[in-house]
C-alpha cells in the first residue's frame, strides 16, 4: 500500500489532471472577465483604468505593477499617463488579502440569496445583478481602491520615451533605439533588468523597474495609441512564456476596445462640430436678416412717401420707377422674412410647442388676403373646396397659417397665368387631409424628396424662370416636424402637384 508521502500513480495522475483542469476553468473566467470589462465602455479614459486593472487583478493577467504611456504624434514620443500597482511586497501582500475578503463577501452573499423570500423572478435578478458585478465592475472597483500609488504614479507621469523618425526629417531628436526595436517588433517583448540597463531609456524609468518587464505596443488604425509595461517584482512567480501569450491576447482585445471608443469618440467629435457649425448658420442667418430688414423698411417708407406726394409731385416716370422699387424690396423684404423665419425655427427646435384645437378653414381665410397681391398679379384663383363640416385639428393657429402661406405661395408662383388653386378638406378616419392642389409646372419624382432641404432649388441655375431662396418648403417641413404634422407629395411634368397636410381631428 503506498504511504501519503508515496502516492500510488493513478492518485498523482489524478492531481495532475485536477490541476490542468481547474487552470483552464480560471483561463476561460479570466477571458470572460477581460471580454466583459472591454465591452462595458467606450469611452477612452475608462478603457486605461481597465487595461491597468486587467494587468495587475490576480483574476484576470496577475501581474504585480503596469504601466500605461500614451503616444504623442505632436512629439512623436510615448507620454506617461498611467500606473498601478503596489509600492512594496507587503503592500501587494495587503492589496491581495483586501481583494479576497471583497471576493468572500460577495461570494457570502450570493449564497445567502437561496433563503430570502422573494419570487423566482426576484431572485433571478437578484443572482444576476450578483453576477454581473464580480464578473467586471467589483474587482475593477476594488483594485482601483487599494492598488492605486500615488508615488508611481507620479515618477511615471515624468517619463516621456521617443520613437525614432523617419530618415531625413531633419528634426535633432533621432529618438531612442529601444523604443524604435519594440515598435518594429510584432507582439509583447520580455525584457530582462541587464537588457534595460545597457539600453538608452532614462535612467529614472529604469529605476521603476527592478528586474524583468513585459512590454507591449497597443495599435489602432491610426497607429501606435499606447504602450504597456508590465511586471512581478512583488511576488515569486517569474515571468515566463504563458504571460507573453497571455499579453499577446489582451493586447489584441484592448486594440478592439479602443478602435471603437476611438470612432466613438471621433463621431462624437464630428457631431458636436456640426452642431456648432449649424447654431453659427443660424446665428448668421438670424444677424444678417435683421441687419438687412432695418434699411429694407427704411426704403420702403421712403418710397411710399414719395408716392404718397408727401415731399412733392411726381411725374408718371417718377412714380413708375418708384413704384419698381417698391416691388423689388416687397419681395426682398420677403424673402428676409422667410430667413428670419427659418433662423428662430431652428433655434425653437427642440423646445415643446403647446397644441391645441384649431379651425383649419378659419385660419386658411385669415391666410388669403396675404397672398392677394400675388394671386391677383398672375390672375389666379384660390378655391376653397368644402362639401361637408370641417373638423378641428390639433395643431397651432400660427402653425397652420404660416403652412398654408407657403404651400399656396409655391402653388401661385409655378401655377398658370388665370389658373387656379384648390384648397381640399378631406376627413380620413381620426386624420383630416389637407391638400393644396395647382395645375403648374410639376415637380419630377426624383427631385420629391430633396425640395424641402434648406435652399434647395429644382432648377439651380442662376438664369431660371422662377426666382426663390428655397426656403418656402422648409419652413413648412420644420413647422409640421415641430407640430406633429405630415406632409404627402404628388406631382407630374406639366399637370401639376399636390401637396397634402395630415393633422390629426382634434
Amino acid at each position: 500500500m503506498a504511504s501519503p508521502d508515496n502516492p500510488t500513480q493513478p492518485e498523482a495522475s489524478g492531481r495532475r489532471r485536477f490541476t490542468s483542469v481547474r487552470r483552464q476553468i480560471d483561463r476561460i473566467t479570466m477571458i470572460n472577465r477581460v471580454h466583459a470589462a472591454l465591452r462595458s465602455t467606450l469611452n477612452v479614459d475608462d478603457l486605461h483604468s481597465i487595461i491597468l486593472t486587467s494587468i495587475i487583478s490576480r483574476s484576470a493577467l496577475g501581474f504585480s505593477r503596469a504601466l500605461l504611456a500614451a503616444y504623442d504624434e505632436t512629439t512623436n514620443s510615448f507620454r506617461g499617463i498611467a500606473a498601478l500597482g503596489a509600492r512594496n511586497r507587503a503592500e501587494h501582500d495587503r492589496l491581495q488579502k483586501e481583494v479576497a475578503a471583497e471576493e468572500r463577501s460577495i461570494a457570502e452573499m450570493m449564497r445567502h440569496l437561496d433563503g430570502l423570500d422573494a419570487t423566482a423572478e426576484e431572485q433571478s435578478l437578484l443572482r444576476n445583478s450578483m453576477d454581473e458585478l464580480t464578473q467586471h465592475s467589483f474587482w475593477i472597483t476594488i483594485y482601483q481602491k487599494f492598488g492605486a500609488n500615488s508615488e508611481l504614479l507620479d515618477a511615471w507621469k515624468k517619463i516621456e520615451l521617443f520613437c525614432p523618425r523617419p530618415s531625413g526629417d531633419g528634426d535633432a531628436r533621432s529618438g531612442m533605439e529601444f523604443v524604435g526595436q519594440l515598435i518594429e517588433k510584432p507582439g509583447s517583448q520580455m525584457i530582462p533588468r541587464e537588457a534595460l540597463e545597457k539600453s538608452d531609456l532614462p535612467a529614472e524609468l529604469i529605476e521603476l523597474l527592478p528586474g524583468a518587464s513585459v512590454w507591449s505596443i497597443i495599435r489602432t488604425n491610426k497607429g501606435p495609441r499606447l504602450a504597456v509595461i508590465a511586471d512581478r517584482c512583488h511576488q515569486r512567480e517569474k515571468l515566463d512564456e504563458l504571460d507573453l501569450l497571455h499579453m499577446d491576447w489582451f493586447v489584441g482585445q484592448v486594440a478592439l476596445a479602443l478602435e471603437n471608443a476611438e470612432m466613438v469618440k471621433d463621431l462624437e467629435e464630428a457631431y458636436n462640430d456640426i452642431r456648432a457649425l449649424d447654431q453659427l448658420k443660424s446665428n448668421f442667418l438670424a444677424t444678417i436678416s435683421h441687419e438687412l430688414r432695418t434699411p429694407l423698411t427704411a426704403i420702403t417708407g421712403y418710397v411710399q412717401l414719395m408716392l404718397g406726394n408727401k415731399i412733392g409731385e411726381l411725374s408718371p416716370g417718377q412714380r413708375e420707377v418708384l413704384e419698381r422699387i417698391l416691388a423689388h424690396s416687397d419681395l426682398l423684404t420677403g424673402k428676409v422674412n422667410d430667413v428670419i423665419e427659418i433662423a428662430e425655427l431652428e433655434s425653437q427646435q427642440a423646445r415643446r410647442v403647446q397644441l391645441h384645437p384649431v379651425d383649419p378653414l378659419n385660419v386658411l381665410m385669415h391666410t388669403l388676403p396675404r397672398l392677394e397681391h400675388r394671386r391677383a398679379h398672375k390672375a389666379i384663383t384660390i378655391e376653397p373646396e368644402v362639401t361637408a363640416p370641417v373638423p378641428e385639428v390639433m395643431a397651432t393657429a400660427i402653425t397652420l397659417e404660416r403652412i398654408y402661406f407657403h404651400l399656396i405661395d409655391n402653388a401661385i408662383k409655378f401655377g398658370k397665368v388665370e389658373g387656379y388653386v384648390k384648397v381640399r378638406f378631406e376627413r380620413d378616419g381620426k386624420d383630416l387631409r389637407l391638400s393644396i392642389i395647382d395645375h403648374g409646372i410639376g415637380i419630377a419624382p426624383a427631385q420629391i424628396e430633396p425640395i424641402f432641404d434648406l435652399f434647395y432649388q429644382v432648377d439651380s441655375n442662376l438664369t431660371r424662370h422662377y426666382q426663390g431662396m428655397g426656403i418656402g418648403l422648409a419652413i413648412v417641413k420644420k413647422q409640421l416636424d415641430q407640430t406633429g404634422g405630415r406632409i404627402q407629395v404628388s406631382s407630374q411634368i406639366g399637370h401639376g402637384s399636390t401637396f397634402t397636410i395630415i393633422y390629426p381631428v382634434a
